[in-house]
């Protein structure tokens, strides 16, 4: 191991104690306009999801899958599993509900994270009876002692301290898309992520930075950079809603930072090239 993090834990606990007052996640309302979570929020958050999570048996070595797109809750849920030494598995809100079922099966998760009551009725919540190793169904969004606000209700009536993971612990499975057969998992270690980040920290120096975060966090590319790299540098991201507000909500973010892959970079460049060519000549000089 060389480099400023020794595991994600740590990467963590050193920025909110060097960036706390910094804006971390910011979500757009439905009426316009961004609110952001700072750092310290941020910390505070996983610190009682994290207690939350060993209230209901969670702990070193245990798997917990999530379905979710980007949110403060999927980035918060992360931490809080990465800080009692367990294994984070993210999958796609728009996977077909078998994916779901054989990664969950197959990962051997013993608790589902889902964003909200429509994955739950997509087909996610009969999972709970119906594989023997998954022990439970948390809602995101929902309220009571299933729920996201619930378990952080419970972690802050008893905290638990994070554990400090090896560089060779597994951290996290990525499962690919599965178009040629049942998707396959990529064990990932908190050594993985974080020479990368580490390298990132000495070649591509950050700070202050915006970015507009449209990459899913369930892919390593997006996961790696948008939420464990901006996080080490103190740095804000955007979560965009829809790949298709991406070009409005560059006027209204204003982010020094956009992690993309050529495609999208095309896309934005023949839309702005469109939109030139069918402007006016004083608009185009």
């Amino acid at each position: 191991m060389s480099g400023k993090f020794k595991n994600l834990p740590d990467l963590l606990s050193q920025s909110v104690a060097a960036f706390g007052d910094n804006p971390r996640f910011g979500t757009r309302s439905k009426g316009g306009g961004w609110s952001y979570m700072t750092y310290r929020e941020f910390g505070q958050k996983v610190d009682a999801f994290r207690a939350g999570l060993a209230s209901i048996g969670v702990g070193v070595g245990d798997r917990v899958a999530m379905i979710s797109d980007n949110s403060p809750e999927w980035a918060i849920a992360a931490y809080a599993v990465y800080g009692l030494g367990a294994c984070f598995v993210p999958m796609y809100e728009k996977q077909n509900p078998d994916d779901w079922r054989f990664i969950i099966e197959d990962s051997g998760a013993k608790v589902v994270l889902v964003s909200g009551p429509k994955i739950a009725a997509k087909g996610a919540a009969k999972l709970v009876d119906e594989l023997d190793g998954l022990e439970r169904l948390i809602d995101l969004s929902g309220e009571g002692p299933d729920s996201f606000a619930g378990l952080c209700a419970v972690g802050l009536a008893a905290p638990v301290p994070a554990t400090d993971p090896g560089w060779d612990d597994l951290c996290g499975f990525i499962y690919t898309s599965g178009t040629t057969g049942n998707p396959k998992g990529v064990l990932l270690s908190h050594g993985n992520i974080c020479s990368n980040v580490n390298a990132v920290q000495e070649l591509f120096p950050m700070q202050n930075d915006v970015s507009l975060s449209f990459l899913p966090w369930a892919h390593s590319f997006g996961q790696t950079l948008e939420l464990h790299t901006l996080t080490s540098f103190g740095s804000a991201s955007a979560i965009v809603d829809d790949v298709n507000n991406l070009i409005p909500y560059m006027s209204e973010v204003h982010p020094t930072v956009l992690f993309s892959v050529p495609r999208v970079f095309n896309k934005l460049y023949d839309k702005l090239n469109k939109s030139m060519n069918e402007a006016p000549p004083a608009k185009k000089m």
